[in-house]
């Protein structure tokens, strides 16, 4: 794997028994400081060498003038320096056999060309000597189970558990390190991850047993392959992987000549790229808070798929639960006759068993019976996880939360003893009372609060996404002819795009040339009426706006008036344009437009993507798209995933669209972007005419735009 940092490094770095703290100091504002402080406060076992030019100890500990004078070599250093002595420390520790460290200080990439400059040399001399290194820019590294921490920020008491935090952003870090919601086991600022990024991280995570699930804050994806590769070995063992990206918001694609630069954000490819490898997508603090919780605990391996049940003693809360729960797609099943018949017998006539369903006040009397209720909900066969939701505000008095304690012992109760999952679900962010959380967490029954991110984290419990798993693609042959065409720049307009996509199996419809009126007229009668007239030129990409497109003609008169037209049209728009003549088609008026097409997005590069085609694209705007290869199967769920899927189907006397053959289309783009990417910018098939079902599809424009040469 390219740079990516080896196994052993890493060790050295997350597991450091030993610990050097070049700028180590005393002052209460200085980050080397706040390492010391630290390590020494945190119970940290292992051996610390405060480095300083001047002074003979820090805080009791016996410094040194430099690392080399040193009588052992430390297993990593903190550069706690500025960053203009960054480089000569992680030299001499390099020099020295040193193979890990945290290069706290900011003043690299995050600060324009001079930095860039500055961290470009930092990360050749961290490689060039074998080191992991977290930064720069970083608040650094803390291990609650050990004390190391390698951290320049103060540090609360965590409860140590089974998350481990790996954050681009350093008040990340600390805002879910301090949570309390969730015990750690990691916390990792990597700050601009120059040398050592996410990828290295999570493949250390990926074997150590006491990580249940890995929370990541992601600013920026360097090496999607080598990430793809840490994410196959996470899976591999078990874990769960939740990730927020942010600033995805004004990151957007630079716009190419074709209508799918336009429709491809990075947002949507950050997506699909996360699906692709089975991450857990969140978009909110809370939802990762409250995802993590249920990562963490027994309900993640107890539960897969099925339906969720719910049950309360608050009609209106239950109700907008279900609201939400409806919203977020979470499956609320009914429940089987057995089991109301069940329900029946246990609940007095005015409770009416259901999904969800609501206990009324007699949970409040009579606890038992919610208790009884939860098991035999539990025992129903659609069901595979309960949320008992239930508000109890933090500013109840005790006398007022004390009513509730009955309800939350028989959830306790219930859970101690249930295969079935429950969780407590607060439809209020800021959770239950303390005394209603004590009971719970003394029966280790999870939590989660607040109804929209509690419900998200529910639904990613039951349905964790796997890895995208595709049947390897036959290779396309790469045709010489086009190698050099792709190479000379400029777009490839519709006749040499057609022409292409021809030459690599795809159909095409009926078309002719035509550099004259005559020769106008004689391809139309050639093809037969009725035929669209498009400007074919290589200078024009979209050829509607100019007026070079005339549709629905259905005779020679008027294609010879067609043809005129549009060369006077365009010459008139488009002066400088060199114009080859029209394009003579045969107009299929049947079947359903389709996009399918091709945009770049780095570091990912060619994403395909499909929706609604021909002049919807505008309206609509919706697309799928996903990160090649692609098969049959993935092909099919990017149709199934859009507006297109209900235009193929059958409605109002329309025949079902052909999905197997546009299916096959994106195959084959897929299968273009794997054999030309590295000369192609976008791929533009719109509209791909979807006829009925076993009679194929026609490509009916295409638009390709080369990747612009590299000097």
């Amino acid at each position: 794997m390219n740079g990516a940092t080896s196994a052993e490094a890493m060790r050295r770095l997350m597991e450091a028994r030993s610990v050097a703290v070049v700028g180590a100091s005393e002052r209460p504002d200085a980050s080397a400081g706040f390492v010391m402080r630290n390590l020494l406060a945190h119970g940290y076992a292992g051996a610390v060498h405060p480095v300083h030019p001047t002074a003979r100890n820090v805080y009791g500990r016996k410094a040194v003038p430099r690392l080399a004078a040193l009588d052992v070599v430390p297993d990593a250093v903190v550069a706690g320096v500025a960053a203009e002595r960054v480089l000569d420390v992680i030299d001499e520790a390099g020099g020295l056999g040193i193979k890990a460290a945290v290069v706290l200080a900011s003043g690299f990439a995050e600060i324009g060309e001079e930095g860039r400059a500055r961290q470009a040399e930092l990360a050749r001399l961290a490689r060039g000597h074998a080191m992991a290194l977290c930064g720069p820019n970083c608040l650094g590294i803390y291990v609650p189970r050990t004390g190391l921490a390698l951290y320049s920020s103060r540090i609360s008491p965590m409860r140590r558990g089974a998350v481990a935090i790996v954050s681009h952003s350093g008040a990340g870090a600390i805002a879910l390190g301090n949570t309390g919601r969730f015990g750690i086991s990691h916390l990792v600022s990597v700050g601009n991850g120059a040398v050592t990024d996410m990828p290295d991280y999570l493949r250390y995570l990926a074997g150590l047993e006491d990580v249940r699930a890995i929370g990541l804050i992601i600013e920026q994806i360097r090496d999607p392959r080598s990430f793809a590769d840490a994410m196959a070995r996470v899976h591999a063992t078990g874990k769960a992987v939740l990730a927020l990206h942010v600033g995805r918001s004004v990151r957007g694609m630079v716009a190419t000549a074709a209508h799918t630069g336009a429709l491809a954000t990075s947002s949507a490819l950050i997506s699909a790229y996360f699906r692709d490898t089975g991450i857990i997508e969140v978009h909110t603090m809370d939802e990762l808070i409250e995802t993590a919780v249920l990562l963490s605990g027994k309900v993640a391996t107890a539960c897969a798929g099925g339906g969720v049940a719910a049950i309360g003693v608050s009609g209106g809360g239950l109700a907008h639960m279900s609201d939400v729960a409806e919203n977020v797609g979470i499956a609320m099943p009914p429940l089987t006759e057995e089991t109301r018949g069940a329900l029946r017998k246990l609940l007095p006539r005015y409770v009416t068993p259901g999904n969800p369903l609501d206990m009324t006040g007699i949970a409040f009397s009579e606890p038992g019976r919610y208790r009884k209720a939860l098991e035999v909900v539990a025992q129903d066969p659609a069901i595979s996880l309960i949320a008992a939701v239930q508000d109890v505000p933090k500013g109840l008095d005790e006398g007022g939360a004390e009513e509730y304690g009955g309800i939350a012992e028989a959830i306790a109760g219930f859970a101690v003893n249930a295969d079935m999952p429950v969780v407590f679900l607060s439809n209020l962010s800021a959770g239950p009372h303390r005394r209603i959380r004590s009971i719970l967490e003394a029966a280790d029954v999870p939590m989660v609060f607040g109804t929209r991110a509690g419900l998200l984290a529910i639904k990613r419990c039951l349905t964790r996404p796997q890895p995208r798993s595709v049947e390897p693609p036959q290779p396309l042959d790469r045709q010489e002819r086009w190698v050099e065409r792709l190479k000379q720049g400029g777009p490839l307009g519709e006749r040499e795009a057609k022409a292409f996509l021809r030459g690599h199996g795809m159909q095409i419809a009926l078309e002719r040339p035509a550099a004259t009126r005559a020769e106008a007229i004689a391809a139309a009668i050639d093809i037969g009426f009725p035929v669209v007239m498009k400007i074919d030129s290589s200078d024009l990409t979209h050829k509607t706006e100019i007026g070079g497109v005339r549709l629905d003609i259905r005779d020679a008169r008027a294609a010879g008036e067609s043809f005129d037209i549009i060369m006077e049209t365009v010459s008139r728009g488009a002066p400088r344009a060199v114009l080859r003549g029209v394009l003579v088609e045969q107009m299929i008026v049947d079947g359903t437009e389709a996009l399918v097409g091709l945009a770049r997005h780095e570091p990912f590069g060619l994403a395909v993507l499909v929706g609604v085609g021909g002049v919807l694209v505008e309206v609509i705007g919706e697309t799928a798209l996903s990160l090649p290869p692609i098969d049959i199967a993935g092909a099919k769920t990017l149709i199934g995933a859009t507006k297109l899927d209900t235009l193929l189907g059958a409605y109002r006397g329309r025949a079902v669209g052909d999905r197997n053959a546009l299916a096959e289309v994106v195959v084959q783009v897929s299968r273009i972007a794997l054999c030309y990417g590295d000369l192609i910018e976008a791929v533009d098939l719109n509209p791909v005419k979807v006829l009925a079902r076993g009679e194929g599809v026609r490509v009916l424009d295409a638009l390709i735009v080369p990747r612009a040469r590299r000097s």
